[in-house]
C-alpha cells in the first residue's frame, strides 16, 4: 500500500456535504458573535453597579464557553474526509493546523469490522467505523495492531453509495 500506487483520483469521497456555505456562514457568524460580546463586554464595563458586574459574570460564564464550542464544532465537522480509491485502499484524512488536509490513517476495505450510523439534521448521518489493524501515517507509517474507531459525518447519498461499495467488495 505504497503511496505512489494511489496516484489516481479516488472514486468515492465522503465528507461533511455543507461544508463550503457552513465555512461562509460559520465563520462569519461567529466572527460577528465574538464582535458583539467584546463590544458588549467594554459597554458593561464602563458601568461599575452591580447589575453590569452580574451581566460581566453571566456573559463570560454562559457566552464564553459556547461560542469555545461552537469553534470547536465548526473545526471538528470540518476536520475529517474520507477517500476510497480502485485498489479497496482507504484513507482517512485529518485537517492539520494550517487547513491543510493530513492523512491519518489508511487500510483497505476487508479490514473494516463494523459500521455504526446515526442520523444527523440536514439529511445527514454520523458513520462510525471500526477498522482492525489500520496503518498510522504520521513522521513514519506504523502498522497499528488494534482497533481502531473513525468518524465522519456525511450526506445520506453518499453513505448509500459507501454501503454498496462495501457490499460489492463482500460479494468478490
Amino acid at each position: 500500500m505504497k503511496l505512489e500506487s494511489l496516484q489516481e483520483e479516488p472514486k468515492l469521497v465522503l465528507t461533511y456535504p455543507h461544508k463550503s456555505n457552513f465555512n461562509r456562514i460559520g465563520c462569519l457568524s461567529m466572527v460577528v458573535f465574538s464582535f458583539i460580546v467584546i463590544r458588549v463586554l467594554k459597554h458593561l464595563m464602563r458601568y461599575h453597579t452591580d447589575f453590569s458586574d452580574k451581566m460581566i459574570i453571566a456573559i463570560v460564564l454562559i457566552v464564553a464557553p459556547l461560542l469555545v464550542w461552537f469553534m470547536g464544532y465548526y473545526l471538528f465537522i470540518n476536520g475529517v474526509k474520507l477517500e476510497i480509491y480502485e485498489n479497496e485502499v482507504v484513507q482517512y484524512y485529518t485537517y492539520g493546523s494550517r487547513g491543510r488536509s493530513v492523512l491519518h490513517f489508511k487500510f483497505k476495505l476487508d479490514d473494516i469490522e463494523q459500521i455504526k450510523t446515526k442520523n444527523r439534521p440536514f439529511h445527514c448521518l454520523k458513520m462510525t467505523i471500526k477498522v482492525r489493524n489500520p496503518i498510522f501515517c504520521g513522521l513514519y507509517e506504523k502498522k497499528l495492531n488494534k482497533l481502531e474507531k473513525v468518524s465522519i459525518i456525511l450526506d445520506r447519498k453518499k453513505a448509500d453509495c459507501f454501503m454498496q461499495e462495501i457490499e460489492q467488495f463482500h460479494r468478490k
